[in-house]
């Protein structure tokens, strides 16, 4: 009995510390009279008793009966680099070796790859079932392989693990858990499984496809495959589930590209799975690539256009031709009010394109502006601003997100082409204008509109700001726009008063204003709330003065109210222009609308001809180019190309990069206004 039982050591180098047992010896022998010596000899073998005890302990010793009972666990390579062959080879070698085992053995079966699974827990096996376990194949990770075995093993038996693979493990750390094997005394044995010399191999190695198709049309896949012996293979593409091209190819020793001739169908993302089948090979899982494609349908385009004139009078319709020009092309066409245009990319990720036509900024909210530039620069969507005499800078488009996403810029900086202006703005600073509208006041939104009306005058023209409640508080000006730092700083702290505006004191502090000034021309603007205009008494009077001393007046009427048919009128008998605004958003667009309306010049009407000057698909179906009637001038934008300029030079046709969209600038109209022979 006792010959079974075996003394194992888990730190057998601690051991070495035995060698000091001489030592202690030496130091404790026996130095007193012989009668009392036996006290000494029995300290000195406790002495070496405990550290006999103490040397076995940090040794890790340990008293192991030895077994009569053999646990093996198999552990086999199931990853991608396995052939069909090695798999049968592996399977094949574990049925034997279980079936030489012992009567009273235990055998278990570890599949792994990328992973390791328990095919077989650890059990007496007389014969070995069918392998039906599958780990994850592209990677061989034998250290997670070995852990899971060393897991499955019982007390009191022999252990031993069996690996069987090709010798390509390629994850994990597997020497690091063999050493954890071998600490723990479990013996590892290696069956390896050697490749052919030279076995059959085809892999796929590219499929590319266009990224977007129009939903009928014709394309192609350009396929790439490799193979290292010469044979023939069956190429095929699915679609959708089914098979959409079917074709035996014969395949050459090296690099094979093939072009495959597809019919995109209907509107989706498609999914092409391509698939070759050789005669012979030994990695099936290496033949099967995809490939994706947008099939979209017809482009759509949102046109939007207004129906009623800057007065809110009707207006002709402007985008019945540009509609009917669309669709012939086989664009499919959406139209829309201004207002209906959608505030977020949401509602504009279903077109391709938006088209303005003479549509006025004032009547876009600031999000709706900037959802549209975000839309080309962000969604790599297109805009097309169509001109007409509510577009650009007469309709206010300067500085807004809209101008930043076109081509031109909006104020033109050739001064010689501009007479001199002296403008007046008398601004509403009654307590109706302290209302709060999207984080701002009222009065903070008209003095920004101020600000943007020094930006676009020339460094000649004048402007007076005149902030009135029942008198005027604080004017500024007149001052020329060269100022334009020290005139925006005391513009912006304007704020607002009490009680209502009281227009005659505002018109005479205007007519003032303007009395001494020598330039060509000389405009004023009068904001007032529709619900709260005071002292009109006299102001009909005093507008007929401005008027017959070479002046206009122009009103805006903020909010809706008993006041606002009035405003109307003294703009009609200032020979202005009235403009009514529910928003305070919208004053902005307003003041710069009417600086750009009085400068003149950036509204030319004349027969003339566009000037190609750059190339551009756009005229690829346009064999000549016939006169126009007029435009809106606008400046090009120094990243921007110009394909058609007028004689004055002034862009007529532009287009450019936005972002990841592209945005055109047409600054002529779509209607027999000015654009007469283009629209027949």
């Amino acid at each position: 009995m006792l010959q079974d039982i075996l003394v194992r050591f888990t730190s057998p180098f601690a051991l070495i510390l035995l060698l000091a047992i001489p030592y202690v010896v030496w130091l404790g022998q026996p130095r007193l009279a012989a009668g009392q010596r036996w006290r000494q000899w029995l300290s000195l073998g406790l002495r070496l008793l405990i550290l006999l005890l103490l040397v076995l302990s940090l040794a890790g010793s340990q008293l192991v009966r030895a077994a009569d009972e053999l646990a093996v666990v198999f552990l086999v390579d199931a990853s991608d680099s396995m052939s069909q062959g090695q798999a049968a080879q592996a399977e094949q070698f574990v049925r034997e070796a279980v079936g030489q085992m012992g009567a009273t053995d235990q055998a278990a079966v570890v599949l792994f790859g990328s992973n390791a699974l328990v095919e077989r827990p650890l059990t007496p096996l007389a014969e070995l079932a069918p392998i039906t376990t599958i780990p994850q194949p592209l990677t061989t990770n034998l250290a997670e392989a070995i852990q899971l075995g060393l897991a499955l093993f019982p007390a009191g038996s022999a252990r031993r693990l069996v690996v069987v693979s090709d010798g390509q493990a390629n994850v994990g750390d597997a020497a690091k858990a063999g050493e954890l094997a071998a600490a723990s005394g479990v013996a590892i044995d290696y069956v390896f499984l050697p490749r052919p010399a030279q076995t059959a191999e085809v892999t796929l190695l590219d499929v590319a496809a266009p990224s977007r198709v129009g939903a009928g049309e014709m394309f192609r896949l350009e396929v790439t495959a490799e193979s290292n012996v010469r044979q023939t293979a069956e190429l095929r593409v699915l679609g959708g589930g089914n098979v959409v091209y079917q074709e035996m190819v014969q395949l050459a020793v090296g690099i094979n590209n093939f072009t495959i001739r597809l019919q995109a169908t209907e509107q989706e993302f498609a999914r092409y799975q391509v698939q070759i089948i050789p005669t012979d090979d030994t990695h099936y899982q290496n033949n099967d690539l995809a490939a994706f494609t947008e099939v979209v349908g017809a482009p759509r385009v949102l046109l939007v256009h207004s129906t009623l004139n800057d007065d809110g009078a009707p207006r002709p319709d402007q985008a019945a031709q540009l509609v009917a020009a669309l669709q012939a092309t086989g664009v499919e066409v959406a139209v829309a009010a201004p207002n209906e245009l959608p505030a977020d990319l949401a509602g504009l990720s279903n077109f391709a394109s938006v088209v303005l036509v003479d549509v006025n900024a004032k009547l876009l909210s600031p999000r709706q502006m900037a959802t549209l530039q975000s839309f080309v620069r962000d969604l790599g969507g297109g805009l097309v601003a169509v001109g007409g005499p509510q577009s650009y800078g007469m309709g206010g488009y300067f500085r807004t997100p809209l101008e930043e996403t076109l081509p031109v810029d909006m104020q033109v900086k050739d001064q010689d082409r501009f007479p001199a202006v002296s403008i007046v703005i008398v601004i509403d600073r009654s307590g109706s204008m302290r209302a709060d509208e999207g984080g701002l006041t009222k009065i903070q939104l008209a003095a920004e509109g101020a600000v943007r009306v020094v930006q676009l005058l020339n460094d000649f023209d004048e402007i007076t700001v005149i902030p009135v409640d029942t008198e005027p508080d604080n004017p500024i000006g007149p001052v020329t726009a060269s100022e334009r730092e020290t005139a925006v700083s005391r513009i912006r702290q304007i704020g607002a008063g009490g009680g209502g505006i009281y227009v005659r004191t505002g018109l005479q502090a205007a007519a003032d204003a303007l009395a001494q000034s020598p330039n060509e021309v000389k405009h004023v603007i009068l904001l007032a709330d529709g619900a709260d205009a005071e002292e009109k008494e006299g102001a009909p009077e005093l507008i007929q003065q401005l008027v017959a001393d070479g002046a206009t007046v122009s009103t805006v009427s903020i909010g809706r109210g008993p006041d606002t048919a009035w405003l109307q009128q003294m703009a009609e008998l200032g020979n202005g222009r009235f403009h009514f605004t529910d928003r305070a958003a919208n004053l902005p667009q307003i003041f710069t609308q009417e600086t750009t309306a009085i400068q003149r010049n950036y509204l030319v009407e004349e027969r003339f001809f566009g000037e190609q000057v750059g190339r551009s698909p756009i005229l690829n179906n346009i064999p000549a180019i016939p006169p126009l009637f007029g435009y809106v001038a606008t400046q090009p934008k120094e990243a921007g190309q110009v394909i058609l300029q007028t004689p004055k030079g002034d862009p007529l046709l532009a287009v450019w990069q936005y972002g990841l969209g592209r945005a055109v600038a047409w600054t002529s109209d779509a209607t027999g206004r000015w654009a007469e022979e283009w629209v027949r």
